[in-house]
């Protein structure tokens, strides 16, 4: 009788053992699906804050190019002031044609950098984002998207100032 209670408790012991590492394993397994669902969960929200960032920049882009246009024709009327320093001359006697020719070089000079810097940006910025992406971390990532958000800025800076400088030059000198 002895030996058949001995038997009888190991058993349960073995039985207990083997749903101890059942158990065991089902919660092993619920703990690493969390785990891999929480990091899908940051997954899906740092790609979401890189698209919000592209975006952004983006749009930028879409408010600045337009402008493209308006700095071709302002560089058009400067230089056709450069063609008319011979009348500009009759008309105002005192006037420093040299000056004026370097202030015309420079808004030229000023406006075509603008415009290279568009162009630019738009080619390293948004070409081959996926292989400029591949094996990137989200803070890689991150960095190089606000790195392109800070340079379309300073391009849409540059553009504003452009045509400003430009009016305000056409405005001095009496050009429609």
């Amino acid at each position: 009788m002895l030996f058949a209670l001995d038997a009888y408790f190991k058993k349960i012991i073995e039985i207990n053992r083997s749903n101890m590492n059942k158990i065991t394993t089902i919660l092993l397994s619920l703990i690493a699906i969390g785990v891999m669902s929480s990091c899908g969960n940051q997954k899906k929200k740092d790609q979401e804050q890189e698209k919000n960032l592209f975006s952004e920049s983006m749009l930028l882009h879409d408010e600045v190019m337009p402008k493209q246009e308006e700095l071709f024709k302002l560089k058009k009327k400067i230089s056709g002031l450069g063609a008319k320093m011979d009348s500009l001359k009759i008309a105002n006697p005192t006037l420093d044609t040299a000056a004026l020719r370097i202030k015309i070089n420079g808004l030229s000079t000023k406006i075509d950098s603008a415009v290279d810097n568009m162009s630019d940006w738009m080619h390293s910025f948004t070409s081959d984002l996926d292989q400029k992406f591949e094996g990137k971390s989200h803070e890689e990532i991150m960095k190089y998207l606000n790195d392109g958000k800070q340079s379309i800025e300073n391009v849409q800076k540059e553009f504003n100032q452009s045509i400003s400088d430009a009016n305000k030059f056409l405005n001095e000198y009496k050009v429609k």
